[in-house]
Parts: C-alpha cells; sequence; structure tokens
C-alpha cells in the first residue's frame, strides 16, 4: 500500500493529544489550582493559556482525515475507475461514519453510556444510563469528518467531470473560493437556526430538560429527530460544518497537491502554505487577544478566562452567547477560526516538509510507529479513550483512598502513564488479529456488503480486518523529494533548518528538530554558514525556553510580588 508516513503521524498525534487532552481535563483539580493560583508554580499559569488553545484543535484532525481522503478519492479516480462509483462510496461511506459517531457519543464516546459506568465504578447506582437517550446529537469532530466525507465526495465528483481532476489548479482554485463562501454563508447559517430554534445551542429545553440541540427519546417530537439532524451540523456548538467545511477544504487542497505524480508537486508547496497559514494565525491570535482584553471591560477577567476555557466549542465564540451577550465579540469566532485552523496547516506543513520533502517517508515511519499506531484505529481509540478513567479510579483510590478524586499534577502524569500504557498495550495485542472486532473492523464489514466499489471475495469476517503488514509496517513510504534527490549542493538542509529555526521561539520542539537537521547536514553539506546559525538559534531557542520555563516551575506569582 502507498502512503505517507507524515499523514499517518499526524493522524496518531492528533489522537495522542486528544487523549493527553481530555486526562487533564476530567482528572486535574483545575478549580483548586484556579483558587491558589498566586502561590502555586507559575507554570500553571502557562498551562491555563496553552492547553485550551491546544484543545482547539479539533479542525487539525479534521484537516488531516480531509488530506487522506482527498489522496484516496485522487487514488480512485488515477486507477481509472468510475465517478459515479466515487460519490457513492464517498456518500455510503460518510453515511456509515456518521451514524457509528451517533453510536458512539451516546453509548461508546467520553460522555457516552459507558464511560459514565466508569465514572461510577464505586456507586453503579449513580450511573447516568440515560444520555444514551439524546447524547447522539452531540456534534463532535468525528461528526463533523462523516459529514465532510460526504460533501467532499458529492463536490469532487462534480469538479471531476469530463476528466477535471487532472487539472488539479483549476480545481484548487475552486476550492479556495468555496472556502470564501463557506465562511460568508457561516453566520447566515447560524441566524437562521437561531431565528427557528432560540437561544440554540445553548438554551435548555423546558420538557426534555437538556439543551434545545439534543431531541429526547420518548419526549420529543418525532419531527426534532430529522431537523436537529441537520440544524446540529449547520450550527452545533463544537465544530458545525458552517465554518469547518472550509477546513475540509484546506485539507482537500493539500490532499490534491500531495496525489499528483511527485515530480508534478511544486517543490515550494510546503513553504508557501505555511506561509498562508502564518498569516492566519497571526491574524487570528490577534484578534483573539484584542476580543479578550475587551470582554475583560465588560465581563471582568473571571468569566473572561471562563470563555477563554472553552475555546474548543466554536459557537461560544459569537454575541449572542449566553455568557457573553455582548457585540465586542462579534467577529470573535473568525479570530478563533483563524488563529486554530492556521496553527493546524503550519503544524502539518513542517512535518509534511521535514519528511516527504526531504526522503525521510521510511525512516520516519519506522521511529514513529508508537505514534503511527494510535492513528491507525483512530476511531476505535477516540471511542476506549475512556480507560482513563479506569486509570483515574485506580490512582485517585491507591493515592488518597477515595475513588474519582481529582488529582495534582503528579496524580495526572501517573493516571496518564497507566492510560498510555495499557492502550499501546492493546493495540499491540489487537494488531496480531487485524483489529478484528474494533470500530474500523466493523464499519469496513458493513462497507464490504453495501458499497459496490468495496465488494470483497473474503470471507465477511476478514473482509474488514486492517491490513497491519502492509498498512503499517512495510508499505509503501511515499516521498515527494527522494532523498538522493535533496540539493545538498544548494545547502537545501541547512537552508531548511535554518528558516525553521527561528519558529523554535514559538514551539520549542521545532528547535529540537531543526538542531537534528542542522547537525545531520553537516556530512552531507559540510558546515556551512547556515547549518552553523541554524545550530546556535536552535539551541538558543531551547535554552530561551528552559530560562523561563524551569524558574516558572518553582516561583509562584506571590514569589515575585505579583497578584491576580
Amino acid at each position: 500500500m502507498r502512503r505517507f508516513a507524515s499523514i499517518d503521524f499526524l493522524r496518531g498525534i492528533a489522537i495522542a493529544l486528544m487523549i493527553f487532552l481530555h486526562t487533564i481535563l476530567h482528572v486535574l483539580d483545575i478549580d483548586t489550582l484556579l483558587n491558589e493560583i498566586n502561590n502555586i508554580p507559575a507554570a500553571n499559569i502557562v498551562a491555563f493559556i496553552v492547553l485550551p488553545f491546544l484543545g482547539g484543535l479539533a479542525g487539525f484532525f479534521l484537516m488531516v482525515s480531509a488530506i487522506g481522503n482527498m489522496i484516496s478519492m485522487y487514488r480512485h479516480l488515477q486507477a481509472g475507475r468510475s465517478i459515479r462509483d466515487l460519490v457513492i462510496r464517498q456518500i455510503m461511506g460518510g453515511v456509515l461514519l456518521l451514524i457509528f459517531a451517533m453510536i458512539s457519543e451516546s453509548i461508546l464516546g467520553i460522555h457516552g453510556a459507558i464511560p459514565n459506568l466508569m465514572k461510577s465504578l464505586d456507586d453503579p447506582s449513580a450511573w447516568n444510563w440515560q444520555v444514551i437517550l439524546y447524547r447522539a446529537y452531540h456534534f463532535e469532530t468525528i461528526h463533523t469528518i462523516a459529514w465532510c466525507i460526504i460533501l467532499n465526495g458529492v463536490v469532487q465528483g462534480i469538479l471531476s467531470r469530463k476528466g477535471s481532476w487532472e487539472n488539479p489548479s483549476k480545481l484548487i482554485n475552486i476550492y479556495l473560493l468555496l472556502i470564501g463562501i463557506i465562511i460568508v454563508l457561516t453566520p447566515i447559517m447560524w441566524w437562521l437556526v437561531d431565528l427557528i430554534i432560540p437561544g440554540y445551542p445553548w438554551a435548555i429545553d423546558p420538557d426534555t430538560g437538556v439543551h434545545v440541540q439534543y431531541p429526547y427519546l420518548g419526549k420529543s417530537e418525532w419531527w426534532e429527530f430529522i431537523t436537529l439532524f441537520f440544524f446540529n451540523a449547520f450550527a452545533g456548538r463544537e465544530e458545525p460544518i458552517f465554518p469547518y467545511l472550509a477546513v475540509s477544504f484546506i485539507g482537500s487542497i493539500i490532499g490534491i497537491r500531495l496525489a499528483q505524480k511527485r515530480e508534478e508537486v511544486p517543490r515550494r508547496f510546503p513553504k508557501r502554505t505555511m506561509q498562508y497559514g502564518i498569516i492566519m494565525f497571526f491574524i487570528g491570535i490577534i484578534g483573539l487577544i484584542v476580543t479578550l482584553i475587551l470582554l475583560m471591560d465588560v465581563i471582568g477577567m473571571d468569566a473572561t478566562l471562563n470563555v477563554y476555557k472553552g475555546l474548543a466549542f466554536h459557537r461560544n465564540w459569537v454575541p449572542n452567547n449566553p455568557d457573553i451577550n455582548n457585540s465586542v465579540i462579534l467577529y470573535g469566532w473568525l479570530f478563533q477560526f483563524m488563529a486554530l485552523n492556521g496553527t493546524a496547516i503550519c503544524l502539518i506543513m513542517v512535518v509534511v516538509r521535514v519528511v516527504e520533502f526531504r526522503g525521510r517517508g521510511k525512516e520516519f515511519a519506522d521511529k514513529t510507529r508508537f505514534i503511527r499506531r494510535f492513528g491507525f484505529v483512530a476511531f476505535t481509540l477516540y471511542n476506549i479513550q475512556w480507560l482513563y478513567f479506569v486509570s483515574h479510579f485506580i490512582v485517585s483510590t491507591l493515592i488518597y483512598g477515595e475513588p474519582y478524586k481529582l488529582l495534582d499534577w503528579g496524580g495526572v502524569f501517573i493516571t496518564m502513564g497507566i492510560t498510555f500504557l495499557m492502550l499501546e498495550g492493546i493495540l499491540l495485542l489487537w494488531e496480531k488479529i487485524k483489529y478484528t472486532g474494533s470500530l474500523e473492523w466493523c464499519m469496513g464489514t458493513i462497507a464490504t456488503q453495501i458499497i459496490p466499489a468495496r465488494k470483497s471475495e473474503k470471507k465477511w469476517w476478514q473482509a474488514g480486518q486492517l491490513n497491519v503488514e502492509e498498512a503499517f509496517y512495510n508499505a509503501e513510504w511515499l516521498n515527494v523529494i527522494e532523498k538522493d534527490e535533496v540539493r545538498h549542493d544548494i545547502k537545501a538542509d541547512s537552508k531548511l533548518a535554518y528558516k525553521l529555526s527561528w519558529f523554535g521561539f514559538l514551539f520549542a520542539p521545532i528547535s529540537l528538530i531543526t538542531f537534528l537537521i542542522a547537525r545531520g547536514s553537516v556530512n552531507t553539506e559540510q558546515e556551512n554558514k547556515f547549518n552553523k546559525r541554524a545550530k546556535i538559534i536552535s539551541l538558543v531557542g531551547l535554552i530561551f525556553f528552559f530560562a523561563w520555563m524551569i524558574p516558572f516551575l518553582f516561583f509562584s506569582l506571590s514569589d515575585l510580588g505579583i497578584s491576580l
């Protein structure tokens, strides 16, 4: 199988980051830390700024998924298969994923019935099983991905007629136009939904006792299950397709470029795409900061911090959010969108540039198996991440003798370590039977029965098995530029390390990456002014990070004579 190691790695990073952040959110004693904010290490303040931002990067997972989906569609077209079959496969595959996403949210996801039981191991009578009656309509990232698979398939099918898919530049220009249209339509769609259901999605339905975005089995009218199915997609709280279909289209553009013959992929593609991402990020982050400052003057610091804590909830950043109810946040959603998704573009393109544009596909794939394994069965892991509730039960009981007691950072990291070890062990054993029984297996098995293009001659229980050997361990790892094609004569690696090293001051891991690239370039490009500067800047970036981080770990604001 032909695969891009960077895309598999990024998918794994997205899932690992999700588990990392959810563990902190549900296990850390955040309220106690906030109450003692002046007397605890100042590193906590950094964490409270950085973690909500990282938690808002759900669009990162969507973008990575869209890249992979577009590459898959192009492989279908390049193999000479029909556009009709492509559209049918996309629609049916997306609908299947959407059904499983709804089952996930109501039963398996971290707020579903089973995880609710995992949070009540000490008192099963407290089990909130009723979530199964309405939680399916909570619109999460998986729902967004499912809708985007359907809509991307239809759009790509229309655009591919008469061989137009063979003109990638034309397709990219159309997708850019569609991105603009989606952004413009976003506030209009939200306004229309709010016009039909006042207070959507925050208001509580007095008949059901839950938010108006959820129909309740046994209480809601039958037609509400139909209307809210679409309203959630248009204007749900977390990641509605307005505007997140635009994020999927950005991923589609990246996928179109990577799906071309490697000699046809523009060599400056990662640089230019990253430049757009940087512009988006800075416009967005400046807008967010200004918005938060204005909010502080209107609703106070504590309320503003609560708004920022909910950075991941895209619909929170509008004036009619009852926690804000003020026009100073009129374009808050757009700044939030640009800051988070500009970051996602930059992260994706840095990895793609460092791996596939340097001929490091196989080498990188072999070194990142631990992370890639998390992305190989991403949907299944999304649904069994609740194992951290079991870890929390164990750690809290052992430390405090009290189940589910919220923990300090030490307890959180112990819980996290146990959870990741359990998940890695489960995956290592599961891959021996090709993930039979996983959600990916379930969907694959059903897909081979209902989707014509997925028909298989294998036994029914084998058809959905994942090809671990050829897709994970020994895939045909693709590169855009092969290792022996890197222009060492013009100091390509040295210049790359030098240019990227400056970003290490914003994101410390980049300093480590650029230092390693610069050091390695000495063997292929001799020591030169670019790799010398890259090593110096990278080291300064790392020193800068530790120079402020170490004191922050030991000193509090009160030690510095500061009080919030």
